[in-house]
C-alpha cells in the first residue's frame, strides 16, 4: 500500500519541482558565433555562450536567431561533457519586431489622408475637364453663329468683343489652374509612395521571423559552462580558386588555394574557424553496408519515411525574409543595392558550385578544408578570399606542339600532388616570375596525382606543318576513291639553350567498314596509339631544326564526302575527306 502511494507522490512532487524551476523566463545567452562549416548552398554555424550553472533544472534561450533557421538541424551540447545534461531543446518562434495596433492605426490614417487629398486633386481635374468643355461649346457655338448674324444684321462688334474675350479668359484661366493642379499632383505623389511604403514596411516587419532556441539543462552543482549550438543557414556559398606561380624555367610550381566565400545569412561572422567542404549537406552519413539482391521475392518492401525536409522550409523562408530582414538592419540605399547585386551573384555562383561538387562526389570523394586563421565574412554577400593550403612543388618543365592545332608551341609543367589534400576544380591565375599571364583551369587533382600546368607560349620554338603537294593526290576508278596525303614538318629552336619538345599529330583510324587507311609511313618511325595519335619527343640544340613527315593512303567510297556528315558515324572523317578533297591535285 505504501508502494503504491509513493509513485504519485513523487510524481506530484517533480511535477512542482520543474514548474518551480521554470516560473522564471528562461536565462538570455549571450552567444557568439564561433565556427562556420561552409557547403556549395549553406553553411552550419556554431555558436558558443558561457554561462554559470546552477544545481537543478535550469532553461537557457539562443535568442533572435535568423527565422530561416533549419529547426530539424539543431544540435546542442555542454562543455565540458561533466557539467550538466541537456534534457530538451525547443524551438519558438517570434517575429523580429511587432508593430502596435495603434502604429499601424496611425499609418494607415495617414495614408488614407493623402490618398483622399489625391482623390480631392482628381475631382478638381474633372471639374477643370468639365469647364473646359463648356468653353469650347460656347467657342464652338460662337463661331457658327457670327456669319449668320453678319448675313441677317449688322453685326454688334461690342458684343463679339465681349465674347472672344469672355471665350479667351476662360481658357487662360482653366490651363493656368490645370498647371497648378498638376504641380500639385507631382508633390503629393512622392507624399503618397512613401505613405505606401510606409504600411508596407509595417506589414513586412510584422512578417519578418525570428527563432529562439530553448534549452533545458540539469546541472549537478555550481559551475561555470559552456553552451554550444549548431544549426544550419541557407544563403552561403564558396568556390575554390588557384594562383599558380612558376619561375621561368619551370622547374618549380607554387600552387596557393584560396576559398572565395560569400553569405547573406543574416548574421556576420566575426573572426571565426571557417571551414570548407565539397560534401552535399544533405547526405546522411552510413555505413557503406550492401544488402540483399533478392530476386522474386514477394514480401513486400519497408520503406523508411524520414520527417519533413526542414531545410527547404528555411530555404523558402530565406527568399522570402531576407531581401527585406537586411534593409530593416541596413536602411541606407546604397547598401541595400549592394546588397542586392551581391545576392544575384551568390545565387548564380550557388548553381554553378553545385555542378562542379556534384562531379565530384559523382567519383566518390569529398574535400574538407581549414580556412587558414580566424575569418571574417559579412552577411551582405561580398565575397572574401579565405587561403586555404600552399604548396610547393616540383615541376618537369616541357614544351608541347600539335602542329594541326596551332602553330604556337606552349610551355607546359608537369607536376605531382605531393600534398596530402586534393587540388579541386576551379579558376587558375597564372604567374609566371611575379608577372600575371593569364586565367587557366584546373580539374580536380587527387594527393599523389600527376598534372599538367599551362605555363604560356614558347615564343623561340617556330612549327611548320604543311602538305606535301608532290607526294600528294587523288584518283578515281569507278566508285571508289583513293587518296594519298603526306604531310611534311618541322619544329626549330630558335634559343640559345637546349630544350625537349613533345610534338603530337593523328593518323585518321577509320571506324567505317568501306573505308581503309594503307601504305602508312611515318619519319622518323613512331608507333600510333588505338586512336592514331603521335606522340613524338625531341631534344635540338640550339638553333637545331628537326623535320617529321606524316604518309598515309586512304580508300573510301566516292559517294561518302558527298552525303551529311550528320547521317554518318564518323563526321570527323567525313569532312576530312571533303576538305582533303579540295587541295589535293587530281589525277
Amino acid at each position: 500500500m505504501f508502494t503504491r502511494m509513493r509513485t504519485p507522490f513523487l510524481i506530484v512532487v517533480f511535477i512542482f519541482t520543474v514548474a518551480n524551476a521554470f516560473a522564471a523566463d528562461p536565462v538570455k545567452l549571450d552567444s557568439k558565433i564561433t565556427a562556420v562549416t561552409v557547403y556549395a548552398d549553406r553553411a552550419q554555424v556554431t555558436r558558443q555562450a558561457r554561462t554559470p550553472l546552477k544545481p537543478g533544472l535550469s532553461q537557457f534561450v539562443f535568442s533572435a536567431l535568423p527565422g530561416w533557421l533549419d529547426e530539424g538541424s539543431i544540435r546542442v551540447r555542454i562543455e565540458p561533457a561533466g557539467a550538466g545534461e541537456v534534457l530538451d531543446v525547443q524551438i519558438e518562434r517570434t517575429f523580429l519586431e511587432r508593430p502596435t495596433d495603434e502604429e499601424f492605426r496611425k499609418t494607415e490614417e495617414a495614408l488614407q489622408f493623402v490618398r483622399d487629398e489625391s482623390d480631392a486633386m482628381e475631382d478638381r481635374a474633372k471639374v477643370l475637364d468639365a469647364e473646359l468643355k463648356q468653353v469650347e461649346a460656347i467657342r464652338a457655338f460662337a463661331l457658327d453663329k457670327a456669319p449668320k448674324d453678319a448675313a441677317a444684321r449688322k453685326v454688334d462688334v461690342a458684343e463679339y468683343k465681349d465674347t472672344v474675350d469672355f471665350i479667351s479668359k476662360s481658357m487662360a484661366d482653366i490651363s493656368k489652374r490645370r498647371r497648378e493642379l498638376k504641380v500639385e499632383q507631382r508633390m503629393i505623389e512622392p507624399r503618397l509612395r512613401v505613405a505606401q511604403q510606409k504600411l508596407d514596411a509595417l506589414r513586412q516587419r510584422a512578417q519578418l521571423e525570428q527563432r529562439n532556441v530553448i534549452v533545458t539543462v540539469q546541472a549537478a552543482g555550481d559551475r561555470e559552462a559552456t553552451l554550444e549550438m549548431e544549426g544550419m543557414l541557407p544563403g552561403a556559398t564558396w568556390e575554390p580558386v588557384h594562383e599558380l606561380r612558376s619561375t621561368a624555367d619551370a622547374k618549380t610550381l607554387s600552387v596557393a588555394s584560396h576559398a572565395v566565400v560569400s553569405q547573406t545569412s543574416g548574421e556576420d561572422w566575426t573572426g571565426v574557424d571557417l571551414m570548407l567542404s565539397t560534401q552535399r549537406a544533405s547526405d546522411t552519413l552510413r555505413l557503406p553496408e550492401l544488402k540483399g539482391l533478392l530476386l522474386g521475392n514477394t514480401r513486400a518492401l519497408t520503406m523508411l519515411v524520414g520527417k519533413e525536409d526542414t531545410y527547404k522550409v528555411a530555404n523558402a523562408n530565406w527568399a522570402a525574409q531576407n531581401d527585406f530582414y537586411f534593409a530593416v538592419k541596413n536602411p541606407e540605399k546604397m547598401e541595400q543595392q549592394a546588397f542586392a547585386s551581391n545576392k544575384r551573384a551568390l545565387i548564380g555562383n550557388t548553381v554553378t558550385v553545385l555542378t562542379v561538387f556534384e562531379s565530384l562526389r559523382e567519383r566518390g570523394t569529398t574535400a574538407h578544408f581549414s580556412g587558414l586563421g580566424k575569418q571574417t565574412v559579412r552577411a551582405d554577400g561580398r565575397t572574401v578570399r579565405v587561403p586555404i593550403g600552399k604548396a610547393d612543388l616540383k615541376a618537369q618543365p616541357r614544351i608541347v606542339v600539335a602542329p594541326e592545332v596551332s602553330l604556337n608551341a606552349v610551355r607546359t609543367g608537369e607536376v605531382t600532388n605531393s600534398t596530402t589534400l586534393p587540388l579541386l576544380p576551379g579558376k587558375a591565375h597564372l604567374f609566371i616570375n611575379g608577372a600575371f599571364l593569364g586565367m587557366s583551369e584546373m580539374e580536380f587533382v587527387s594527393p599523389s596525382e600527376p598534372f599538367s600546368v599551362f605555363l604560356g607560349v614558347a615564343d623561340q620554338i617556330k612549327v611548320k606543318r604543311d602538305l606535301d603537294q608532290k607526294r600528294s593526290e587523288v584518283s578515281t576508278w569507278r566508285n571508289r576513291t583513293r587518296m594519298k596525303v603526306a604531310y611534311i614538318g618541322s619544329v626549330q629552336n630558335l634559343s640559345n639553350q637546349e630544350v625537349s619538345v613533345q610534338l603530337s599529330d593523328r593518323i585518321p583510324v577509320s571506324e567505317i567498314g568501306d573505308v581503309k587507311v594503307t601504305d602508312l609511313k611515318l619519319s622518323p618511325f613512331i608507333k600510333p596509339d588505338s586512336q592514331g595519335l603521335l606522340n613524338w619527343t625531341f631534344k635540338l640544340a640550339p638553333r637545331q631544326t628537326q623535320e617529321y613527315r606524316i604518309e598515309y593512303a586512304l580508300d573510301y567510297p566516292t559517294e561518302l564526302p558527298k552525303q551529311d556528315p550528320k547521317d554518318q558515324p564518323n563526321d570527323d572523317l567525313q569532312l576530312r575527306l571533303k576538305r582533303l578533297e579540295k587541295a589535293l591535285p587530281k589525277r
